[in-house]
């Protein structure tokens, strides 16, 4: 097998650091236990590497902060004379407040002051996943402080001060770094030391919690109807009414303001009929035709995504019909079930998402990592492929994989829903790539939900209806890895 890019670049950001975190706990190994190796594997460098007998370390209010407690506890157990400086109020995060009471009657603690330090070393935990924009009080203070020291200085996983995705900030001026899992943008200038803390593979190569966390978009109070996205659906014909409408369902259901349908005649009044949630419009005949290219072309103007292909049907006059829009269209396109017939590449700005045969239709070969890797980047395009593990592959080589969902999914409508969840968040302004994780993901669990009470016997409407709850189930799962 010839090389496939990673899934992440060699140097990690801020965002993809904290996604991993949470992945992480959700494919077995919680925050504790990751904080609990972190301050193991950084007690071990520092003894390693320097001679001393007195240690101040800053500690910060989160994860980081949890970290310094840690070494301060292995230090302590190691005949040191620690002294830990709380830069802020108490510990906010449960990792770090439980290991700040395995340390409160061990060593001295107190409230960060302006003072000088006496120390033979500094150790460096307040804002271990960077910052924004500048420092504020008490950490300025705080870096300032350190900074005027002589003795040696050591942060942990970031020089507090240093933003990481620009490599850029007013930090502390740390001797050595001591980063967990991967190296981070702007570490390079430092003496830095990657340790391993134990996180699994999955949390990066696999789709989780975090993906939805980090990439779904939070709404602003005083948003309006259309803020969070207008998403056009393509489909039906004289054979397939119910496609578009399951294809509607998940995008209203992901989260999008409003979704138009755009059908044949034939199916205007059923569609019109099946939830007034749907904006509804028609074109003349049976199917896709090329009179109905303009129809699709005018009303996508006013939209954010396409979903095409539900229930259109394969005749020639609709599959030319498929090529004219989504070469004319300006919008993010999900191409999705019969018309994944009529891509040709290049195409640009869709997700395309082919089971295992559509696959082989579209390319003539058979799915795996690299032939999916191969294609996307053919067809300039973010692939979809609908599995029992799925593969979400980009064009500029990313990839993941989805393992959510259950053989119940194998009835039909399931894929309609999924373009419609993928194309809900498109409208609502996340990525390509990151909806057709995100839009996986979730189907998958809904699928997972639905099997604990229905066992296989559910249907692609029940899958549809699940979301809301299964995304709010997500982000409370989440909050507690």
């Amino acid at each position: 097998m010839s090389h496939v890019e990673d899934t992440w670049k060699d140097l990690i950001t801020h965002r993809q650091m904290q996604i991993v975190d949470i992945n992480s706990g959700y494919f077995g190994v919680p925050g504790e236990t990751l904080m609990e190796n972190a301050g193991r594997e950084a007690f071990l460098e520092i003894k390693g590497r320097f001679k001393f007998n007195t240690a101040v370390i800053f500690c910060g209010t989160g994860n980081n902060g949890g970290d310094g407690f840690v070494i301060a506890r292995y230090l302590h157990h190691d005949g040191r004379d620690v002294r830990v400086v709380i830069v802020g109020d108490m510990p906010k995060t449960p990792e770090a407040e439980k290991n700040f009471l395995k340390i409160k009657d061990l060593v001295e603690i107190s409230q960060f002051k302006k003072t000088p330090i006496t120390a033979d070393l500094i150790i460096d935990a307040i804002l271990g996943t960077g910052i924004k924009g500048e420092l504020r009080e008490p950490v300025k203070s705080a870096v300032e402080l350190i900074n005027r020291s002589d003795a040696p200085k050591v942060s942990i996983d970031v020089p507090t001060g240093l933003d990481f995705d620009t490599g850029k900030g007013d930090c502390v001026r740390a001797d050595m770094v001591i980063t967990f899992h991967k190296m981070k943008k702007g570490l390079e200038r430092f003496n830095t030391v990657v340790k391993d803390i134990g996180i699994p593979e999955e949390a990066e190569t696999h789709v989780g919690p975090g993906d939805i966390i980090f990439n779904l978009k939070k709404r602003k109070r005083d948003s309006h109807k259309g803020d969070h996205g207008r998403v056009v659906i393509v489909g039906g014909s004289d054979l397939f009414y119910g496609a578009p409408i399951l294809s509607g369902t998940g995008a209203l259901n992901s989260g999008a303001d409003l979704v138009y349908l755009v059908v044949p005649e034939i199916n205007f009044d059923i569609t019109r009929c099946c939830r007034p949630d749907f904006i509804v419009r028609k074109y003349d005949g049976e199917f896709l035709n090329k009179n109905a290219v303009d129809t699709v072309l005018n009303l996508s103007k006013d939209c954010d995504s396409m979903v095409i292909g539900p229930g259109l049907g394969v005749k020639e006059e609709t599959l030319d019909a498929v090529t004219a829009i989504l070469e004319r269209t300006d919008i993010p396109a999900v191409v999705d079930a019969d018309a994944i017939k009529a891509v040709k590449p290049p195409i640009k700005n869709a997700v395309i998402t082919p089971h295992a045969g559509e696959f082989r239709s579209m390319t003539g070969k058979s799915p795996d990592l690299e032939t999916v890797l191969d294609y996307a980047k053919r067809f300039n395009s973010v692939i979809v492929l609908k599995s029992a593990v799925d593969i979400i592959a980009a064009q500029n080589g990313q990839y993941r994989y989805n393992s959510t969902g259950n053989p119940g999914m194998t009835v039909g409508g399931t894929g309609d829903v999924l373009a419609g969840v993928t194309a809900g968040f498109i409208a609502q302004g996340v990525g390509l790539f990151e909806s057709a994780l995100c839009s996986s993901f979730i189907t998958g669990f809904c699928g997972d939900e639905l099997e604990k009470r229905k066992g296989y016997r559910y249907t692609a409407t029940d899958v549809a209806e699940e979301i809301p709850f299964s995304i709010r189930k997500i982000q409370h799962m989440a909050e507690r890895l």
